[in-house]
Formats: C-alpha cells, sequence, structure tokens
C-alpha cells in the first residue's frame, strides 16, 4: 500500500507544496484561457496604459502564460517554492518568476497592471491580510495602475464547496471533498479536501484548502485602506459569463477592477 501523504491544517502555503506535482492535471479544464482573456478585457477597457503585468499567486503559471501570449510583460510570483519552480521549468525563462507572499511584495512602482486570481485572495483568513496584500500590491504599481482579482461567491461555498466530485484528469484520479453546507453564511470560514487517489480508489495525497468568504463591501474597504480605488465589481454567473451588479448568492466568482490613484 502507498504511504498517504496528509497536509490537514489548511495553511495554504504547506497545501500548495504537497499538491504542486499534480496541480496541472487537476486544473487541466478549468479555462485558465478564457478566464483570463476576461481579465485582458477588462484591463484594456479601462485605460490599460502599458504593457508590464504582474501576476501575483501564479502558481504554476496556467494563469501567467496566456497574458504572456497575449504579449504583457509579464512577471509572477507565489508564496510557494514548489509552485514557482513549476512555473520556471513551464515558462523557459519567458518570463521571470519569484517566490513572494502577497503581503509583503519587493516592487515598487514597477508594473502597470496587476491580476491575482483562482481565488488566491480568499486564502488570507484575516480581513487585516487582505488589506497589506492591497497594499502591498498598490505599492507595485505604478500610479493609474489597474489591479484586476477574483474571489469565490458566496454561491461557490453554497455550491461546490458542499459537494463531494471525483473525476480523472490526464490519467490520474483526483476528489473534491466540499465540508462546508449549502446553507453557509456570508463571511464564513470554509474547507475542501483535494484527494489524488491509487487504482483502488484510494487516497495517496490529501490536502486540506481553508479559505474566507469576503463580501463586496469588505473587498471595497479592504481596497480603500490599501490605497486603492474599486472601479467595478463583476459576478460570474454558469452558463452566463460576467454579469454587472453582482448578486453573491448566484455568482460563483466575485472580479473586481482596482486602481492606484494617480
Amino acid at each position: 500500500m502507498t504511504p498517504l501523504t496528509q497536509v490537514g491544517d489548511g495553511d495554504a502555503l504547506a497545501t500548495y507544496e504537497a499538491f504542486a506535482p499534480f496541480y496541472d492535471r487537476y486544473t487541466s479544464e478549468h479555462g485558465h484561457d478564457d478566464w483570463m482573456a476576461d481579465v485582458d478585457s477588462i484591463l484594456r477597457r479601462h485605460g490599460l496604459n502599458g504593457e508590464r503585468l504582474l501576476d501575483v499567486a501564479c502558481g504554476t503559471g496556467r494563469s501567467l502564460l496566456p497574458m504572456l501570449e497575449r504579449g504583457y510583460d509579464v512577471t509572477g510570483c507565489d508564496r510557494s517554492p514548489a509552485m514557482v519552480e513549476r512555473a520556471r521549468a513551464k515558462l523557459g525563462g519567458r518570463a521571470e518568476v519569484v517566490v513572494a507572499d502577497m503581503r509583503a511584495l519587493p516592487w515598487h512602482e514597477r508594473f502597470d497592471a496587476a491580476t491575482c486570481v483562482d481565488d488566491s485572495i480568499n486564502y488570507l483568513l484575516a480581513l487585516a491580510d487582505v488589506v497589506a496584500a492591497m497594499r502591498s500590491i498598490r505599492d507595485a504599481l505604478v500610479p493609474g495602475g489597474l489591479l484586476v482579482f477574483d474571489v469565490n461567491a458566496l454561491g461557490a461555498y453554497r455550491g461546490s464547496f458542499a459537494e463531494e466530485i471525483g473525476f480523472e484528469a490526464d490519467g490520474m484520479s483526483f476528489r473534491w471533498r466540499g465540508e462546508s453546507s449549502p446553507d453557509v453564511e456570508a463571511g464564513a470560514f470554509v474547507s475542501a479536501v483535494t484527494e489524488v487517489l491509487d487504482a483502488n480508489g484510494s487516497p495517496v495525497v490529501s490536502t486540506r484548502h481553508r479559505q474566507r468568504h469576503y463580501s463586496i463591501d469588505q473587498l471595497r474597504l479592504a481596497c480603500g485602506e490599501g490605497g486603492l480605488d474599486c472601479v467595478d465589481f463583476w459576478g460570474e454567473v454558469p452558463g452566463e459569463g460576467l454579469v454587472a451588479d453582482p448578486d453573491e448568492a448566484d455568482c460563483t466568482k466575485i472580479v473586481c477592477l482596482a486602481t492606484r490613484a494617480r
């Protein structure tokens, strides 16, 4: 029997260090190209001035690569060295990727735009940490620079985070076990377990993802405290794409556009 590798406390860094070898296969159907096309469209419709882009919490580069292919001069960062290592290998020197915490980025007025996708903000479990991340990203942007980020909406925590799903991807078997409930309240702490399964359906790697729901009002507050001005919010509704004036209970994602004032 293969020993079980289990990361059970929900610490984001430990979770992604353990899951890094499986991340690309696990997310192979997540539609990063289409999602980043929407992000690119938002940036260009709202006055993007320049091509220097910072992809915060870039993981293995699945959100970074589509922007590189759209002509951006991209830099990526992630807190997980294992994820950064895989991003560097994938990009083959076409972009700089460094280990950095979004709450303490090492850049000052270097980028025209920043992105932070795949609900990375939700792994920050205190609003003060979200404020710190917004302030740090703000400092990395030039005056007038733009930030697009997404978070999981309440609909996601009442939906997929309350379900169990098994699937095959690139010859491997996975299971997602949501530990939330269909009536979870706004602002709740939630968790889910991702498992890599052997040929008998038994988990050989098990990692827990712990997140916190943040409302649009909280995100607006965090941006303001971090020195960013919120421009607009959209919601992702299954089957409809991004919609204006989102109802958080009906959406799986909330997308925010913010700017550093000139």
